[in-house]
């Protein structure tokens, strides 16, 4: 898409659709940035299409599945991304209006080479859509797979349930970790942003992106969601004290280990992922030590007062910033990611000195990669006791569910302080006896 000009709406429609497409075929959804659309409107306006045609994901489907008697035809280029952004934009997006939401999703597959036979059966579908379904007629039930609002139910009840189900679809507010000292505070209040606990403050609203927020060419600050800070806010983290971050990219736990004194060590088994923590690092002017190594063979050459592991896992957590991940899970993936957890574990049992400590996290919804995770290694390793946690080492916040010990913070619990809701996170402590 041109740089040099604003886009038109069918430009806008097709740069969604075909990154919709990437999406549906089992990518993750990155969102526009300056380099794909110059226009910050027109950029909001694309990224707004793809987003809300993923949270409604479930619920498209559903109405797919009544205005398309023969079902979704094969090899058809835009025709389902494009089909999908025009029904967001019909029932959900309202005020943009109807005539160019059917107009420009036709528009889009009318001129794709693969699409193009099929834009009559679009028209005629959006017709459909726009006499015969209101928002009214939709179940919240369908935003998600049936499997996985059952586990949820089964495993967090009925009513977290259903705020998780109204969590996927709001907007999520933009959380910054600030640095110490008085110019980060300055910046906060500037930006009127509110503390919600320790370091972390949130930005409900903002008309800007983010890179041209006050403080962030300064580096007084970097994005990291409420929950995801609470490890280390959680953690036995000094000045002095040798490091760990294992899992480290994109950097935000290093940083705060980093900003805490500690002498951190960055582990990724990528190392394109190490190269985004070197930037955050050196926009923030902090300093750690990046490793680029697979973390179940680490050596116990050396070992460390605090190791932090932030496991690979299914991220069902992230679903309100990553709707998508709740349509690329299978029930299967959380035993088959469990098995690594497991083995990231044992090795960090031997990387801690006597007397240090382990954070284990993930940002996901799942028992198996959390409390079932947490329970086994306290079973296979006696040299380790659990550090429980509680609500007075939060300033009293008891939304967080502080079972057995651990934290799990779920997506429709309250932020302490403010408003809006947090990422799905479970955050374990162990300490190994002297």
């Amino acid at each position: 898409m041109s740089r040099s000009s604003q886009a038109t709406g069918f430009d806008i429609r097709r740069a969604a659709a075909q990154r919709l497409q990437t999406v549906l075929t089992g990518a993750p959804f990155i969102p526009f940035g300056g380099k794909d659309i110059a226009d910050a409107r027109d950029r909001a306006l694309a990224n707004k299409l793809v987003t809300v045609s993923l949270r409604r994901h479930g619920q498209i489907s559903h109405i797919l599945s009544s205005v398309l008697e023969k079902g979704m035809p094969k090899r058809a280029g835009l025709f389902e991304p494009a089909l999908r952004i025009g029904i967001a934009q019909l029932l959900f997006l309202p005020d943009m209006g109807e005539h160019s939401a059917i107009h420009l999703a036709v528009e889009v597959i009318k001129k794709d080479r693969r699409a193009g036979r099929f834009a009559k059966l679009a028209n005629a579908a959006l017709r459909n859509v726009q006499r015969g379904f209101s928002i009214d007629d939709l179940d919240d039930k369908d935003l998600v797979p049936d499997w996985m609002y059952r586990r949820w139910v089964k495993h967090h009840g009925e009513a977290a349930a259903d705020k998780m189900l109204v969590a996927l679809l709001e907007t999520a507010s933009l959380d910054l970790t600030f640095k110490s000292g008085e110019a980060a505070i300055a910046v906060a209040k500037d930006l009127g942003a509110e503390q919600s606990f320790g370091t972390s403050y949130r930005l409900v609203s903002r008309e800007t992106s983010v890179e041209e927020l006050a403080g962030y060419q300064d580096g007084l600050w970097w994005v990291q969601d409420f929950a995801a800070s609470l490890p280390v806010q959680l953690a036995d983290c000094k000045e002095g004290m040798d490091a760990l971050d294992i899992c480290a990219a994109p950097g935000g736990k290093t940083i705060q280990m980093a900003a805490l004194g500690a002498n951190v060590t960055a582990v990724d088994f990528d190392g394109k992922r190490l190269v985004r923590v070197k930037e955050n690092l050196e926009r923030l002017d902090m300093e750690a030590t990046l490793v680029e190594a697979d973390a179940t063979k680490l050596s116990a050459e050396k070992q460390y007062d605090l190791v932090l592991l932030d496991a690979p896992c299914s991220a069902t957590g992230t679903m309100r910033r990553h709707p998508e991940v709740i349509w690329h899970r299978k029930e299967k993936d959380f035993t088959q990611r469990s098995k690594l957890q497991s083995d990231m574990l044992k090795n960090t049992a031997h990387l801690v000195k006597p007397g240090g400590q382990i954070v284990f996290c993930t940002c996901s919804l799942e028992p198996e990669e959390g409390e079932v995770q947490a329970k086994d290694f306290l079973n296979k390793h006696q040299e380790f006791e659990l550090e429980e946690i509680t609500a007075d080492e939060l300033n009293g916040w008891k939304d967080g569910v502080y079972t057995n010990g651990y934290l799990r913070t779920l997506p429709g619990m309250n932020v302490p302080n403010n408003e809006g809701t947090l990422d799905g996170f479970f955050v374990a402590r162990f300490r190994r006896k002297k």
